[in-house]
């Protein structure tokens, strides 16, 4: 129940997301009861509207999707654990090319006491507009 154990638990989550079609790894870090706001949508899910949204993503619309994150920092009071981080969200559609969001994420997590795990009871996934407003000089 430290910095380091949330670091782990945090980028196991984020593997999971980013090596397999399947987002169950990913959501097994999201507690059932979490509150997230996802920057594909405006207005705040529960983890089933939140799992449904990534299976429709996943569910043909993608040839791959990505989560990463970077910048992370880490901060844990008692049984309560902060993650914030810079993300990328990445993917290839299949119908051409491929997209990029850019955002910051931040996690208010718990210590589950009963499986030794972090798991975040709350989620928000925010775009940074800068990288979409001012792409390009002038």
């Amino acid at each position: 129940m430290d910095r380091q154990s949330l670091k782990i638990d945090f980028e196991t989550a984020l593997a999971a997301f980013g090596t397999s079609q399947s987002p169950a790894g990913f959501l097994a870090f999201i507690d059932e009861d979490a509150l997230i706001i996802d920057e594909d949508n405006p207005f705040i899910q529960d983890k089933k509207a939140f799992a449904a949204n990534l299976a429709f993503h996943l569910g043909g619309q993608w040839e791959k999707l990505a989560l990463r994150a970077w910048n992370a920092a880490f901060q844990v009071i008692g049984e309560t654990g902060v993650v914030t981080s810079y993300f990328t969200l990445r993917g290839k559609p299949k119908d051409a090319g491929f997209r990029q969001r850019h955002g910051v994420m931040s996690l208010v997590c718990h210590f589950d006491t009963r499986s030794g795990h972090w798991h975040a009871g709350a989620m928000h996934l925010s775009p940074l507009l800068s990288h979409i407003h001012h792409a390009s000089p002038g």
